[in-house]
């Protein structure tokens, strides 16, 4: 099995986010709706193969209550913010972002991660 990163609208570079390493970068506008897709591998949650992949635990990504996506594109490499410019949605077995406002090129793409996720990676509350 071949994974490729088919999306040339999207480009890795260092975040604006000091010590996050890489971020992914808008390359194009984008519009409210646009969608980026999370490529991956799907595995069913609790078997060997999420066992033996236990190194991405924490950049796997929840789909229903049975599988986990294991991302191996841009989707996975997108940041964490308080305020996001892009959502999660679900789609089946299909796990995208998808555009909340306008995105300029040379911006960069950020969601919030679940409760879970923030916990794993030491993110803290939302500042007051």
């Amino acid at each position: 099995m071949t994974i490729h990163e088919p999306d040339s609208r999207f480009e890795l570079k260092p975040s604006t986010i000091p010590g996050a390493g890489l971020g992914v970068f808008a390359r194009v506008d984008l519009a409210p709706g646009d969608e980026l897709e999370i490529v991956g591998i799907l595995v069913p949650r609790d078997s060997v193969a999420d066992r033996c992949t236990h190194f991405a635990d924490g950049h796997k990504f929840q789909v229903g209550n049975d599988h986990l996506l294991i991302p191996c594109g841009f989707g996975g490499m997108v940041n964490h913010a308080h305020d996001p410019n892009m959502f999660r949605v679900v789609k089946g077995e299909r796990v995208v972002l998808q555009v909340l406002r306008s995105i300029r090129a040379g911006e960069e793409l950020f969601h919030r991660y679940s409760a879970g996720a923030c916990k794993r990676f030491g993110i803290g509350e939302r500042p007051t």
